[in-house]
């Protein structure tokens, strides 16, 4: 079966290298063909890894005997490479249609070129079984994914959210290789460890490097920023693939570090479980505030990070007081959580990236009214918010449902201490809920209802089939997902974890459909129509209706430590003496606090720095003869001491 797995290695470069050497109209098409075959080569091939538990070796090459590449797959891997499959064929339906409307065709090549090559390296990211095969091919996930962030390079904003992004990736990378190191160091081998435990200090510390070099992948707070820049910058296909893969690639190393790397110990988890509310919690409280549809979609990808971050916490402390039914709860729903919104985020950021396509503008101020003029987009973004809101029979619900029963079974069993951390976690975790829910009913209600606010959402129509076809094969894996959850569950042991509900979701589903269908056929008979009354306002426009701002108000206004505000003032006068006033703006803005008081001021620090060191190097030979007279008078005091 490795024959296989190599095979669709083999497909997906092919796809990336295609448009490179032939440079044919719509060449894209027969990529995204290529593409899309080897992501059901993909789906087919590793569930049957993961049905049959098989443990398949890939390929392994030694670049030397210190530094093998071994390739392989297991079970967990095996799920996480479905879910590449999944979103491969998805993204190869839709690319094509996006590409076609796309300006200059050098970037149609690019972007044909580089997302098969950075599905590929993210595949090779979850088929590594050494700790050089994953750094090499986790910094090649990088690089490609700089590239396809970089795509309208001609923006500004676009180049800004490139290299913030890259700055932050190449931070991840060194805490990576930091981690790897000391593993090495602890182990002697380059191999995947087993369970280390002792009393080592490097043990932790390499822990936790590893921890910082995943978190900023995967946008734990407080390394996120460049993730709320890079996701909206990036084409759609791009931002699907970016937030629906690669932070599960991330979570899916986080996953393995835990449970395969480490003796975990419980101050790990409670570290890990800081993270994961503060996260949860800020990361839908600024999706809530968020004009830009795909800038929100991206913060809400933090958002559930730190959803998966509370279930990977809760197993290690759970696990930790020998709760280990709980504790395994706690992580099936953090590995659920983590698949399920890779699908319904990436459905998400593709429905949004028609939207935007077709209305010409991501700020949802000016949107309106995309429903009638987009019907089949406007129901998959439907589907992929019922989801994201962890409405049954959705997939959402089943990884949160299997957080929240371990996190209450936490409370219950567990010492005095213990069950306020749950209490408190468990506050966290609704609010959360609820927040979110709050986030989309304005995310849809203000892009798809009421009157179009701009010339361009008025003039939006449908896309192409298959850039609907796509995010339905996203739709139709949520709900898959979602009704069959105790069978899927069940295949690998853990069925009795949640309910059979799959006969109450049919139910449900059936009378949804059902509901619709009467209200269609209602809607098309004729009725009397005549006047209400309307305050005196007739065919009120779309100044009247609710803005972005305007429906958040109350919750900033209840959340407004965190909401913090700046207002700026800028003047000009006619005179020196600023007596005579010429002309000004004032304006009130949503305080970045963690670009204002982190970023900004460690990237000043280093901008001084480099200003101080680029100084010392000024072409003085005078100066550099000083240089090494002073380096000369450093060796002979330290050797001297040293004797």
């Amino acid at each position: 079966m490795s024959e296989i797995f190599l095979f669709i290695l083999l497909l997906y470069a092919l796809a990336g290298i295609v448009p490179l050497c032939i440079r044919k109209k719509r060449i894209w098409e027969i990529s995204s063909l290529i593409m899309g075959i080897g992501g059901l080569l993909l789906v087919v091939s590793s569930l049957l890894a993961a049905l049959h538990n098989y443990s398949i070796p890939v390929l392994k090459i030694s670049i030397s005997a210190l530094y093998p590449v071994t390739l392989g797959i297991d079970r967990l891997s095996a799920v996480y490479s479905v879910l590449l499959g999944i979103l491969t064929v998805a993204v190869s339906m839709y690319t094509p249609g996006y590409l076609d409307r796309m300006h200059g065709d050098r970037r149609k090549y690019l972007v044909s070129s580089l997302i098969p090559l950075f599905l590929v390296s993210m595949l090779l990211v979850i088929f590594s079984q050494t700790l050089i095969a994953f750094l090499v091919f986790w910094e090649i996930m990088a690089i490609l994914s700089f590239f396809l962030v970089l795509t309208e390079y001609e923006e500004a904003r676009t180049r800004y959210a490139a290299i913030f992004y890259l700055a932050m990736t190449q931070l991840s990378t060194v805490f990576i290789f930091l981690g790897i190191i000391l593993l090495t160091l602890i182990t002697g081998t380059f191999a995947y460890p087993d369970k280390v435990s002792g009393n080592d200090v490097l043990i932790p510390v390499s822990f936790f490097c590893l921890f910082i070099g995943i978190a900023i992948k995967s946008g734990v707070i407080p390394f996120h920023k460049w993730l709320t820049h890079a996701h909206p910058a990036a084409p759609s296909p791009v931002s699907a693939l970016m937030s629906g893969m690669m932070i599960s690639t991330a979570l899916y190393a986080l996953v393995r570090v835990l449970t395969r790397f480490y003796e975990t110990d419980i101050s790990w988890g409670y570290v890990m479980l800081v993270f994961g509310c503060l996260t949860a919690v800020l990361g839908v409280m600024y999706a809530l505030k968020e004009q830009d549809l795909k800038g929100l979609l991206a913060y809400s990808s933090i958002d559930n990070t730190g959803v998966v971050l509370i279930g990977l916490s809760l197993w290690v402390i759970l696990g930790s007081y020998g709760q280990l039914d709980i504790a395994t709860m706690a992580l099936v729903g953090a590995i659920f959580h983590s698949v399920s919104h890779g699908i319904f985020k990436g459905l998400l950021f593709l429905t949004a990236g028609s939207v935007c396509q077709a209305a010409h503008t991501r700020n949802i101020d000016e949107l309106g009214g995309i429903l009638v003029r987009m019907p089949s987009t406007g129901l998959l973004f439907f589907i992929g918010i019922l989801s994201i809101s962890a409405i049954p029979p959705f997939s959402g619900f089943i990884g949160e449902l299997l957080i929240y029963q371990a996190l209450i079974g936490g409370l219950m069993s567990l010492d005095p201490y213990a069950q306020v951390v749950m209490i408190i976690t468990l506050a966290f975790f609704g609010l959360t809920g609820a927040l979110t829910v709050t986030t989309f009913v304005k995310a849809f209600g203000l892009t798809f209802l009421a009157l179009p606010r701009s010339s361009g959402a008025e003039n939006a129509r449908e896309t192409p089939f298959f850039m609907v076809a796509g995010p339905a094969v996203l739709a139709g894996m949520s709900i898959v997902l979602g009704v069959c959850a105790y069978h899927i569950l069940g295949i690998f042991g853990y069925s009795g974890l949640i309910p059979d509900l799959s006969t109450v979701a049919v139910l449900l589903l059936i009378t949804t459909c059902l509901v619709y269908g009467g209200v269609y056929a209602g809607a098309s008979q004729k009725t009397k129509i005549s006047r209400t009354w309307d305050c005196g306002m007739h065919a009120p426009g779309s100044m009247n209706e609710y803005t972005g701002s305007g429906f958040t108000e109350p919750v900033v206004r209840f959340f407004s430590p965190v909401f913090r505000t700046k207002i700026t003032v800028s003047k000009q006068y006619h005179d020196s003496f600023q007596c005579l006033f010429r002309t000004g703006e004032a304006g009130i803005y949503l305080m970045k606090f963690f670009e204002e008081c982190l970023y900004l001021p460690v990237s000043r620090g280093i901008d001084r720095y480099a200003g101080y060191v680029s100084g010392l190097q000024n072409g003085s030979v005078d100066r550099y003869v000083l240089y090494v007279f002073l380096m000369v008078i450093a060796l002979i005091i330290v050797l001297g001491w040293s004797s």
